[in-house]
């Protein structure tokens, strides 16, 4: 059943609506994918507030939207799960916006595992590398700045950026990342973390590595910022 649905549309309402219309045909819902989005990739100085908050409104708001309109169906079952398409963006630098707000979803989804576990339904948040979808077509991706900085002139890479997915030379394939998240879904004991291609594998286990450093190099100062124990 198809049903249409704006995810950045801000009225509950749109979301409940469907989510009704999927009880009332199938009795229940099993899983939720997450997947509305699309890509920014000026910079954080050149992009204006307006279009900070539409990047956000379908990538992360809309998320949140449609998972409140659907939790309440899972804990009533006491089962479910809920995929959230995030990015190997948000395991990675990057451009700022983009980035962040797939690091919004990717840290929404650590937190809100947390939160669903004691009903049985689980999350996983999958993080696809580059794949060769219509993502990157002008006008999906939108790489214009809003507020032109001359600073920023030497370093339009935005430019080859699109130049080279235009190809469509994109490594993942779509029918493939789709049937991963479904046996990763299926398995039982879906992960947290789902590296959807090895691109993304490479950039996931680069920033846990980065992490690791960091923290080993500060732990012992990190470790020394409790009160004093008082002497006797």
């Amino acid at each position: 059943m198809t049903v249409r649905l704006d995810v950045a549309e801000q009225d509950p309402e749109v979301p409940a609506t469907a989510v009704k219309a999927a009880v009332d045909r199938f009795g229940r819902i099993d899983a939720l994918v997450n997947n509305a989005g699309h890509g920014r990739i000026t910079n954080f100085e050149e992009t204006s507030e307006a279009n900070v908050r539409e990047l956000f409104e379908v990538n992360f708001f809309g998320l949140l939207r449609v998972t409140r309109a659907v939790l309440p169906v899972l804990r009533a079952q006491r089962s479910g799960c809920i995929v959230n398409i995030a990015s190997a963006a948000g395991y990675a630098p990057g451009p700022a916006l983009y980035h962040a707000s797939k690091f919004a979803v990717t840290g929404f989804s650590a937190a809100q595992a947390f939160e669903l576990a004691p009903f049985g339904i689980s999350v996983v948040n999958v993080a696809p590398g580059l794949v060769r979808t219509a993502f990157y077509e002008p006008g999906a991706i939108r790489t214009q700045p809003d507020i032109p900085i001359a600073d920023y002139d030497t370093a339009r890479w935005q430019d080859a950026f699109m130049r080279e997915n235009a190809k469509h030379l994109q490594p993942g394939a779509p029918a493939k990342v789709a049937r991963l998240v479904l046996e990763a879904v299926s398995s039982g004991h879906p992960p947290l973390h789902l590296p959807a291609t090895a691109d993304a594998v490479d950039a996931m286990q680069a920033w846990a590595q980065g992490i690791e450093a960091d923290v080993n190099a500060w732990s012992a100062q990190a470790s020394q910022t409790a009160f004093d124990t008082p002497t006797a």
